[in-house]
């Protein structure tokens, strides 16, 4: 008896130890916590994906910078590239392009005073990064900008399940 008097102990206490993030999630304390990512799918003139390696004249990794400006150094920002997914055994609940992916972009953008970010493509100019966040909620962009013009959001009920995907056109 006494031995399940000390398990139901230890587990009280660890749940008083548990605290929720801001956002209504379920994770506590005792979980890994981590900022949901920005995805950006970025198009072509003609609508191709320009982070698909094979479409011609994408760009690789390698030739993308993502950076923000700290004082006069430029300090770079995490990312990775993305492949097209689904979720489950959806047909319709998919992104069917290759996606910049960031959450560290996402702590800056919901910062209280962002640094200006830029995202530079190959040997194109850099173009600066904006973003306004939903009233209330520290992890959802409401729209970004993309050298002042609004990126389109993903319309489909994707968005539901994974939030701040974003499409611009070059």
């Amino acid at each position: 008896m006494k031995k399940i008097l000390f398990v139901l102990f230890v587990v009280f206490v660890a749940n008083l130890g548990c605290k929720k993030m801001d956002t209504g999630g379920g994770l506590c304390a005792c979980s890994p916590i981590t900022t949901p990512p920005v995805l950006l799918v970025v198009k072509g003139t003609n609508g191709a994906d320009m982070l698909n390696p094979a479409t011609n004249g994408f760009f690789a990794t390698a030739n993308i910078k993502l950076y923000y400006q700290n004082g006069a150094r430029e300090q770079q920002i995490e990312f990775s590239i993305s492949q097209p997914f689904s979720i489950g055994n959806s047909t319709t609940e998919k992104v069917e392009f290759y996606q910049l992916r960031s959450s560290y972009l996402l702590d800056l953008l919901s910062s209280k005073n962002p640094p200006s970010i830029y995202l530079k493509l190959g040997n194109g100019t850099p173009r600066q990064l904006k973003a306004t966040m939903v009233s209330g909620q520290k992890y959802k962009v409401d729209k970004l900008l993309v050298d002042d013009v609004e990126a389109t959001a993903e319309a489909g009920s994707i968005k539901n399940i994974v939030p701040n995907i974003f499409y611009f056109n070059l």
